[in-house]
Parts: structure tokens; sequence; C-alpha cells
């Protein structure tokens, strides 16, 4: 018997072989990090997915502050930057599985200042609300507050915050600079071309030194409109005659105390009171800390795991985000290319029976809205295609929408914009001032016609103009079909004019007012989907792993796998609230990238403004 207390025999070493240089070890072994990096990830996402462990008492707590975006990429080079932000969708289905899941008893409901739209606030709200029919409460806490985030507050039950803290309650404004005589002190001149008489809030912006009389007076109606819903919200969810609200309002008042004295707010005090509220709403000792699940850990809760059945049939989800182009697109544009190899992943894949084509667009160029239109008017010859618009799909992001199935929006969805405008700089003064000396050489009288050299005469300004028309009298005709209206009619609703939602229904722009779960019951009635038959939603759009964007060699199936620095860019952006600062000045961002790259600015867009 081997005494178990005796050294091991010492193996016999391997024969020395002559093999491969120290450089392919060095090789292999960097290989072989990458596969432990690789199984590394895998790991993380093991655990993260292991993290979605709910207390069997517990409160979901969603955090909202700054952007709420639609869309962020998860999955490969995007999972080295952390958890993206969670979406809107994300949000509702959480609020969804929330309701039926016994676990949670609760919403705590914290805001930050958000850097969205109205739209995305009754998007949010109606989800809460909606959440609220299950008996279950939604607290809301804000150290301060605007309009916005009051708006999205109102759903709650209770609204707390501290005393003498902000509450500007001061009605909606905006200020919208015009850039072409800060231009023109840079030596920069410009031409502005536009169809449509109300074409464009950002157009004009970017071409003209002050807005025309048509663009004021939709400006204005559309401050007015968004009001009115803000108005109405305020009346309606705290009980109050709207004209005491816009009584309130008029006298300006930015303090949470008086809003206490008007019954806008419920409580007055601090985090630690609201936490041991809940502990009471909870029946938890005092000593006991609150039991909360974050809505990025939830996300990750199946709807099973929250009591919900699985569909078999599946919507799917495909999103339109950004400028639209034609090609690959990049941080903070929407390239045709991916989203129309989505369209064509959802039609060819037999369980799904329809599809939600998500649209938070001010428009984009001409030719990569138009090659998305055709494959919706293609798509939905084979199944039923839903737009759901946010906060803005106007313009080139109407251009998009209009040949789908059916239309919902949001009542402040911006919209519509049927119209076209160019922006074309002239930096020739420019040159001088500095003292470039720009010398151009041609073959063909017009072929220096886009270097922004130099103004087009005016035979070129005409045939330009023309050429604009045609584009413009195009859209015209093809929303006109899209939406089987007479030509005459979609004329009178076009003219470059930005919709709201809620008037855009009733210029047959869109069908339903609502947001997902609108959209999702459209859908299930078009594809013949009994209405109380569970379907499952599923994000469409491509998700590469880290293996296929390591390994990417650029074949056409791998060329829309976004690329590990667009990601970083749109993460970056949004982190540093500088989407806040474009919505701030709605054009600069599209005038800027025309000024940068030497382009004219995209001829079809319209930018949401940021109420404040």
């Amino acid at each position: 018997m081997m005494d178990p207390t005796a050294p091991a025999p010492l193996r016999p070493q391997p024969p020395v072989k002559r093999g491969p240089s120290a450089s392919l070890f060095l090789l292999l072994g960097c290989g072989g990090f990458l596969l432990l990096a690789v199984a590394g990830i895998a790991v993380v996402g093991a655990l993260g997915a292991s993290e979605s462990k709910v207390d069997d008492v517990t409160v979901l707590r969603m955090k909202l502050g700054g952007e709420v975006p639609e869309f962020v990429h998860r999955g490969g080079f995007a999972d080295l930057l952390g958890k993206p932000a969670v979406t809107v969708h994300q949000h509702v289905e959480n609020l969804e599985k929330a309701a039926h899941d016994p676990r949670v008893k609760g919403v705590l409901l914290e805001l930050e200042p958000l850097s969205v739209g109205f739209a995305k606030v009754e998007e949010l709200r109606d989800a809460l609300v909606e959440f609220k029919k299950s008996g279950k409460w939604v607290v809301a806490w804000a150290e301060s507050m605007t309009e916005k985030e009051y708006a999205l507050a109102l759903a709650a039950d209770e609204i707390v915050m501290p005393e003498d803290s902000g509450f500007e309650f001061n009605g909606l404004a905006m200020d919208l600079g015009h850039y072409p005589g800060v231009l023109e002190k840079l030596g920069i001149s410009v031409q502005y071309f536009r169809f449509g008489k109300y074409k464009s809030g950002s157009g004009q912006q970017s071409g003209l030194k002050a807005f025309t009389e048509p663009v004021k007076d939709m400006l204005n109606g559309n401050l007015k409109l968004v009001f009115d819903h803000f108005v109405t919200a305020v009346a309606t969810y705290r009980k109050v005659e709207p004209d005491q609200v816009r009584a309130w309002v008029d006298e300006g008042h930015l303090k949470s105390d008086w809003a206490k004295e008007q019954k806008l707010i419920d409580t007055l005090g601090y985090f630690d009171q609201l936490e041991s509220s809940l502990r009471t709403r909870l029946k938890l000792p005092e000593k006991n800390k609150v039991p909360y699940v974050t809505a990025q850990r939830y996300r990750d809760v199946s709807r099973a795991d929250a009591g919900l059945t699985e569909g078999k049939d599946v919507i799917a989800l495909i999103y339109s985000v950004g400028l639209i182009v034609a090609g690959k697109g990049g941080a903070d544009q929407q390239g045709s290319v991916p989203l129309i190899k989505s369209l064509h992943r959802a039609l060819e894949d037999d369980k799904v029976k329809a599809i939600v084509f998500r649209v938070d667009s001010p428009g984009g160029a001409g030719l990569g809205c138009d090659y998305v239109r055709r494959e919706i008017e293609k798509a939905r010859q084979k199944k039923p295609v839903i737009v759901s618009m946010s906060d803005v799909a106007a313009s080139g992001g109407y251009w998009v929408s209009m040949d789908a199935t059916a239309i919902v929006a949001q009542p402040s969805t911006a919209t519509g914009s049927i119209g076209i405008y160019s922006v074309i700089p002239d930096f020739s003064g420019l040159y001088e001032k500095i003292g470039l000396n720009d010398e151009t050489f041609k073959q063909g009288a017009h072929a220096d016609l886009l270097l922004l050299a130099r103004r087009f005469t005016d035979e070129e300004a005409k045939a330009y103009d023309a050429d604009l028309f045609h584009s413009y009298s195009r859209f015209v005709e093809l929303a006109a079909k899209g939406r089987h209206v007479s030509l005459d009619e979609m004329t009178e609703n076009a003219q470059g004019r930005t919709w709201y939602g809620s008037e855009a229904l009733g210029k047959k722009l869109v069908d339903q007012l609502g947001g997902f779960p609108v959209a999702v019951a459209l859908a299930k009635e078009k594809a013949s989907i009994p209405a109380d038959r569970v379907v499952k939603v599923e994000d469409y759009d491509r998700k590469s792993t880290f293996v296929d964007e390591l390994l990417k060699k650029g074949d056409d199936e791998d060329e829309d796998a976004p690329d590990f620095a667009a990601v970083a860019l749109e993460r970056l952006t949004a982190s540093a609230g500088l989407s806040a600062t474009f919505n701030r000045w709605p054009g600069l961002a599209a005038f800027a990238h025309a000024v940068l790259q030497g382009q004219t600015v995209f001829p079809m867009s319209e930018y949401a403004v940021d109420y404040r």
C-alpha cells in the first residue's frame, strides 16, 4: 500500500522538441488572452443574468434623468462599455412585468432633469398609470422639477420633494438662435432653399436671420398645443380646473413649498423620511433597509419569472433613431442598410406575425429615407407594419413612416413636416479673411457647383431650386399614396408644417394616439391575432457578439455591425449631455455637419424643440 504521506514521484520530463518560434508562442499567448477575455465577458454576462434575482418583497426603483434612449447597442464591443441605459420600451415592459410580479409591491420614481420630449413623458406616464391598475402604488421623488418632470410625476399616488427646493411652474418657452449672422462675421454666407411655406424652424435657423411669419405661426401654435396638453394633464391628475392651472402658471412660482400649499405635490420631506414611509407601505420594521430592484436589473427578469406567459407569436420591434442616411450610418445617424436588413430578417422569420417600427427621427437625406420607405411598402404586402412614433417622426422621419400599414403617435409627437430644405454654405469670404488662396480647376461649366467655394449663379440657383421642387412634389405624392388620401388634401396638410400628434390624427397623418401597447394591439389586429392572445415583442435589430465583431472580416453579413468607436461615441454623447445641447439649439447638429464636412444640410430635417 502506498504511504499517503510520501512525496509524489517526479514525472519524467518530456523530450525537448524543436518547434515554433518564440514569436508564435507570443501570438498564441495573445490569442489565449483574447479567449480568456471573451470567456470573462461571458462569465460577467452570466453573472449579470443571475443578478436579476428579486426579493420576495421589493420596490422597482426607476431613476430617470437626462436622456431616456429609444435604442442602445447591446452585445459585442458594447458590453465592454458597461451596462447600457434602460430604453423607453424596457421601462414600459418593466412596468408591465412588475404589475403582475407578486414580489414587486410598488414603484419609486426618482426624477432628475430630463432631456426628452413630451411624447416620451406621455409614453412613460401612460405605462405608470397602467401599472397602477394592478392595485400597486407609485411614489415620485425629485429634488427639483420643471414642468417636464412634473408632467411625468403626475402619474404617482404621492409626489415628495424636499422643503424649499425648486419647482418651476411658470409655463413653457423656447428661444431659437439663427446662425447666418454669426457666420457672416466669419465670412461665411449661406443660400437657403426650401419648399413648403412652413419649412422649417430648423431650416430657417440655418438659412435666415429671422423666421418668416408662417413659421412663427407654426412655432407659436405648436408651443400652445404642448402647453394645452400639460395644463389638461395637471387638471386631470390633480383634480383642479384648467383655468386654475393657467392662473397658477401666470403667477410664475418656483418653490416646492408653494406647490405643496396648492396641493400640486403631496409631501415635503427628506429622502430618509420618504424611505420610512415606504417601509410603512411594505410593513417592514424601521431598522430594515428598503429592498429595491433597479430598472437595469429588472429588465433581465424574464416575463415568465414575473408571472406572465410567453407568447409563441412574435411581434418584431425595429428601431429608426436619428438622422436617416443611405448606407451603414454611424453613432448619430440611422443607416438604411442595417435597418433594411432588420426588416428582411423579420419578414423571413415565420414566427414573426407583424412588425412594430419605432421611429424617433427628425429627418435625414432623401435617398436613405426613400430606400427605407420602399422596403416598408414592400414589407406591408407580406406582414403588417405598424409605426410607433416617439418624440419626433417628422420630415424624413415621416417619409420612412408614411407607407406603413398604420401609424401610432403620442399627442405631443412632432410629425408631418412634409417639405424639403437645403442650406448651401459659401466659404469664399472666410478664405479671403484668413488669407487662404483657393484655386479651382474644372472641366464642365458647373463642375465646382458644390465645392462650397463660391455662391451659385442665378442660373444655377434656379436649376437647384427646380430639382428641390421636384423632390418636394414627389414627397407629397408619395405621402398621399401611402396614407390613401387625395393629392389635394395632402398638399394642404404638407407645406413643410410640423403637426403634433393630436392634430395629425385629424389630418389623417396618423391613425391612433398612444405608445407601444397601442401599436402592439394594432399589430395583433392587423395580423388577425386574437386580442386576448399573448404575443412576444422581440427586438429584431442586429446584435453582434464580442466574437462576431472580433473576427469580423467585413463580409456583407456583418457590415452593419456597430463598431466600437461608434458605440463609444454614442454612450459618451449621452453621458456628457451633448445631445441635450443639440436639443437646446435645434438644427445646430445638422448645420455643424455641413460646415465641418463640406456637405449640404440634410434636406428633410426638422427638430423637436425642447420646451422649457
